[in-house]
């Protein structure tokens, strides 16, 4: 016979059933209770008596080993209970609380201040890094991010798989640690937080040394210039562009977005980076050499009136914006040359 709603409603808490994991006091083989130990499903916790507010609560911590791993036996849980203890007598207790799930607090780093100061590509990287993470471990509390699962996310990298729904192929270590760079970022801005008190242990996989590219011989580097005048339409100022990266170390990125506000002929000196857009985020002065300066008043001697940058775009139209990319020029150049 089934209970009514009336009657199910007339039980007491007592009398329903309870399905959680109950915590139950943790005794030692001789049957000895011990102090403040408890396990709940397989895992163990410690029961201390802590400051709230300026009144003293019984407050239960999960335990972890140094790896922040549970430990799996009852040697290894007394030694977290006396760290946790003595985090405790040190005030490094983690404030109480449920902490954001992993999906809702990469959203919060990806909102601070200091993280929108970072590059747009580099914001974009992230962005697609942390949408993976996300995928991986959305519903888990930043707090109980541990090592086997940053492990797991790592091995499907390196393996390949559908990630957002979007195949990936293999990846490099070097790839995969760029990823972890990402995770590690988000968890120090949690630390910061007052989410934890420690990272879990996030080891990097051991990459493959740089292979170091042959430099260009004064010889080769003047064919190259010959070359670059009649590769293409573009020619002269793809040659104006190669003398400049020589004489004045910029990168390719940087040197394409320089304006000739930038460029100071009367003191001798050119900043690099002056957009804020540079790899370290800070512009950098260089003084002229006899070469650099020779460059930069020829080119100012012919440059465009109507134009800003040092290396405008030669489909700009009536816009004036600069140059994205010589890597065409640069491909027809060398083969012209070999």
């Amino acid at each position: 016979m089934k209970r009514s709603e009336s009657d199910s409603a007339s039980l007491s808490s007592t009398q329903r059933p309870d399905h959680a994991g109950k915590f139950i006091a943790v005794r030692d083989s001789r049957n000895r209770r011990l102090a403040g130990l408890y396990q709940r499903n397989g895992r163990y916790y410690v029961q201390l008596w802590i400051d709230r507010g300026g009144k003293k609560t019984a407050r239960r911590f999960p335990l972890l080993r140094e790896d922040v791993c549970p430990p799996r036996n009852l040697v290894e849980a007394k030694e977290a209970a006396e760290i946790k203890r003595n985090d405790r007598r040190e005030n490094k207790l983690p404030t109480a609380g449920l902490k954001p799930i992993f999906a809702d607090y990469q959203a919060t780093y990806l909102a601070k201040a200091k993280v929108q100061r970072k590059g747009k590509d580099t914001l974009y990287n992230e962005r697609l890094a942390l949408a993976r993470w996300a995928e991986h471990l959305g519903r888990v509390r930043v707090d109980r991010i541990i090592t086997p699962l940053i492990v797991a996310f790592l091995e499907r990298r390196l393996a390949g798989g559908t990630f957002v729904g979007k195949y990936l192929p293999p990846v490099t270590a070097r790839t995969a640690n760029l990823d972890l760079i990402v995770l590690r970022n988000v968890l120090n801005a949690a630390l910061d937080d007052g989410h934890f008190l420690a990272l879990p242990r996030m080891k990097a996989f051991e990459e493959k040394p740089t292979p170091k590219r042959p430099l260009l011989t004064p010889t080769e580097f003047e064919r190259l210039l010959e070359s670059a005048k009649n590769c293409s339409k573009n020619g002269e100022q793809f040659h104006d562009y190669l003398r400049f990266l020589a004489f004045s170390g910029a990168r390719e990125a940087e040197a394409l977005r320089i304006r000739w506000a930038d460029v100071d002929v009367e003191d001798e000196r050119v900043t690099i980076g002056a957009d804020g857009l540079a790899k370290n985020g800070e512009a950098r002065t260089i003084e002229f050499n006899a070469h650099l300066g020779a460059l930069l008043r020829e080119m100012d001697a012919r440059r465009a009136p109507d134009c800003a940058w040092l290396f405008p775009s030669p489909q700009r139209g009536a816009r004036d914006e600069h140059a994205r990319t010589f890597r065409e020029s640069l491909l027809l150049a060398r083969k012209r040359r070999n």
